[in-house]
Parts: structure tokens; C-alpha cells; sequence
């Protein structure tokens, strides 16, 4: 009677014993690609959902998302704007600004690792780079997104210095972030309304801002539930809370 190696590893190990050796696993093929501990986890992350949800752009998503969390109705407000995502994954995120904005640019240090998930046929720019240290002159971009990302830099002062200096006077900054999150190996920042108030909205006037709990979720909007509808009354407020906003530069750095 055959063995099967698989079976008998997961009959006789632990679940922790083997998530420690896959952990180990990982590193190692990640150290010999020349990636960092976080940045394979990301990249593995991204490997795991095109698994689940196909190669295609999440063109329709992606419009709808970040229209809601920048409290807008219409792309029309991109019209012939210069338009930069930062940490912007290989879904396809701002697919839904071609033939309204004027540039719509993804930055992301993966980015030349995502080409395996054919980010070629877009109809979007991806530059390889990090929020820090942006590819971009000081007052080039009319807007600034941030979908989820910003807890994933790995200096936070200076990308949310970086932001405020490509941003224009009178440019927008719009937002997805997550408040109050203990730290991980791929999100190492805790970020709390007061240091954003300090270092990234600083001067600048807050034309929608919206606040909620957020949930633990790994559907598309599962964890921005409460946007939409009011939470229940005994629900514990002090967990981690999920911050949409649109703010408007005053040109400062």
C-alpha cells in the first residue's frame, strides 16, 4: 500500500508544527528571491486571491470603493486629473479612471513583481516604488489615494511627508485607513486619528471624513459594514475603527 507524504505530515503533525515549517518554508524561497519577510507575505497574499478571484481587473470594484471613501457620487470629479495610488496592488485599481483622468499611476514597491499577474494589459501606469521615496515632482498630483495602505509602509513620517509633497495646492487627498489596528509583520503601523491629524492632514480642510468600527472580514466590503448602516447599540466601540475620508491640500509641506 502506497503512503502518501501529505496525509501522513498532517496525521502526525501538529497545526502548529506545520504552520512554523511553512512559515520557515517561505522565508527561505523568499530570501532566495531577494524579497524581505513582509514583502513576501504580500506578494503571497496576492498570489492566494488571484487563486480565488481570476487575473481580470476589479475594474467595477475598485470605482465603486473608492468613490464611497472618498464620499463621492461621480468619477466626474477626476476629469483630466492626475491621479496616484499609493500601494496599489495588481488588481487593477484605477482602471475605472481611464478616459477621465488625465494620468492614473499605481505605486507600489511589488510592481515589477507583478507582472506575473499580467498588470501589462491595464489601462493603468504601475511604477515600482516605495510611498517614501515617490518617483514624482513636488506639486505634480491633483490627487493622492490611499486604499488600505498607508499601515503598510515601513516609514511612516516620511511617506505621509512624500504625500504632502506631490500633492498640489488645492489637490485632494482621499482615503481608506485602518485606525487602531495592532501592528503585523505586513502592516508594522498602529495608526490613531491624532498622529494623522499631526503628520499627513496637517493645515489641510477636511471636506468629507467619516468614521465606523470596523469589522474582521475578508469579503470586499465586509469590513466596512458600518459605513453603510448604523452599528448596534451594544456593539464595544474600542476595537479597531475604519477612517474614510477627502481632504484638501493647502500646499504645504
Amino acid at each position: 500500500m502506497a503512503l502518501h507524504a501529505k496525509p501522513l505530515i498532517r496525521a502526525l503533525l501538529p497545526t502548529s508544527v506545520r504552520r512554523r515549517a511553512r512559515s520557515a518554508l517561505n522565508r527561505l524561497i523568499w530570501a532566495r528571491s531577494g524579497l524581505s519577510v513582509k514583502s513576501g507575505s504580500e506578494l503571497a497574499f496576492w498570489q492566494g486571491w488571484f487563486s480565488t478571484h481570476g487575473i481580470e481587473p476589479e475594474t467595477d470594484y475598485y470605482r465603486a470603493f473608492m468613490l464611497a471613501m472618498g464620499g463621492l457620487a461621480d468619477a466626474e470629479f477626476f476629469r483630466e486629473k492626475s491621479c496616484i495610488d499609493i500601494g496599489c496592488g495588481p488588481k487593477g485599481s484605477l482602471t475605472w479612471l481611464d478616459g477621465i483622468a488625465k494620468h492614473a499611476i499605481g505605486i507600489d514597491p511589488l510592481a515589477s513583481r507583478y507582472e506575473l499577474f499580467n498588470i501589462s494589459s491595464h489601462n493603468m501606469l504601475y511604477i515600482a516604488a516605495r510611498a517614501e521615496e515617490l518617483p514624482l515632482r513636488s506639486s505634480s498630483a491633483d490627487v493622492v489615494f490611499s486604499m488600505n495602505s498607508l499601515d503598510h509602509v515601513d516609514d511612516l513620517e516620511q511617506a505621509c511627508g512624500e504625500i504632502r509633497r506631490v500633492l498640489k495646492p488645492g489637490g485632494h487627498f482621499i482615503g481608506s485607513l485602518n485606525l487602531d489596528e495592532p501592528a503585523t509583520p505586513t502592516e508594522p503601523w498602529t495608526l490613531t486619528e491624532d498622529y494623522l491629524e499631526r503628520h499627513l492632514f496637517r493645515g489641510w480642510t477636511p471636506e468629507f471624513r467619516r468614521v465606523c468600527p470596523r469589522l474582521d472580514s475578508e469579503e470586499h466590503w465586509g469590513p466596512y459594514r458600518y459605513m453603510f448602516e448604523r452599528p448596534p447599540l451594544t456593539m464595544n466601540n474600542d476595537g479597531p475603527r475604519a477612517l474614510w475620508c477627502r481632504y484638501r491640500s493647502d500646499g504645504s509641506r
